[in-house]
């Protein structure tokens, strides 16, 4: 009989997505800053840009560092290897990375943007968004999940 989840891993669970369902409305932020590309005046979406990336700051980068520092770590145990959140902690680089070059984009549209500049601003906001999404999808489809069955090797080693 597979034994009960541990408070901790329910607490986590719980934790997890909890913070998904607030993050949610970021990720939509982030299409809908896209989308403003080119169709505003530089100030104004510098404007926009900047309450996203405050947005992301306070929220999303604080959660990706929970996760990396103690929910992938628990999965990791009850999985029994540092391989399974491994292609997690890539997506959470890239994220970083692309929070970063945000950042430098939001400075470059102090001055007037080329064209050539609003459409790869746009195209960064929309590999962020795909980024992002596909990350909470596979989270919430594969991480979950298993933080619930709680049936790492450590559970299995208590039935025999």
């Amino acid at each position: 009989m597979p034994t009960p989840p541990r408070q901790g891993v329910a607490v986590e669970r719980r934790i997890l997505g909890q913070e998904h369902r607030e993050i949610e409305h970021i990720v939509g932020r982030i299409e809908t800053t896209a989308e403003m590309a080119g169709n505003l005046a530089a100030r104004d979406l510098a404007s926009a840009l900047r309450s996203l990336l405050d947005a992301i700051e306070k929220t999303l980068l604080p959660h990706i560092d929970w996760e990396d520092n103690f929910c992938y770590p628990q999965m990791d145990r009850l999985a029994g290897t540092p391989w399974a959140t491994r292609l997690l902690r890539l997506q959470h680089q890239q994220v970083r990375q692309a929070v970063e070059r945000l950042e430098a984009d939001w400075l470059a549209l102090r001055r007037e943007p080329t064209h050539r500049q609003l459409v790869d601003l746009r195209a960064r906001l929309y590999g962020l968004h795909a980024l992002m999404s596909s990350h909470f999808e596979q989270e919430e489809r594969v991480v979950l999940p298993f933080l619930d069955t709680d049936n790492g090797p450590e559970a299995h080693a208590e039935e025999e």
